[in-house]
């Protein structure tokens, strides 16, 4: 299963989610993580989250059933500022390698 998560926690406490996820997924950027996992090691990691998560703070879950029915695309802005955001798709989890 493919499995795309972020957190949303006080700042103090952001290592903690790191560390935890990067156990299980992917880092890609600041507090996004994304892999492919097991249904049983998917509800290991809802468990460790939940025993860490307090009140006020937020793990959000995006999963499919594979990475190739997943489309994931960046709204980003030139480095001027102007105009409309352009949109990158991203194929990256669509592979089951990447080239170093």
């Amino acid at each position: 299963m493919y499995v795309l998560m972020t957190y949303d926690v006080e700042a103090k406490r952001t290592e903690k989610f790191k560390r935890l996820l990067r156990k299980y997924l992917e880092h890609i950027q600041y507090s996004v993580f994304s892999g492919d996992l097991s249904e049983a090691k998917l509800i290991e990691l809802r468990r460790s989250i939940s025993r860490l998560l307090q009140p006020g703070e937020r793990v959000t879950e995006v999963t499919a059933a594979n990475r190739k029915n997943v489309e994931i695309v960046h709204l980003v802005k030139s480095e001027s500022g102007k105009g409309e955001a352009k949109r990158c798709i991203d194929n990256s989890h669509s592979t089951d390698f990447g080239v170093l």
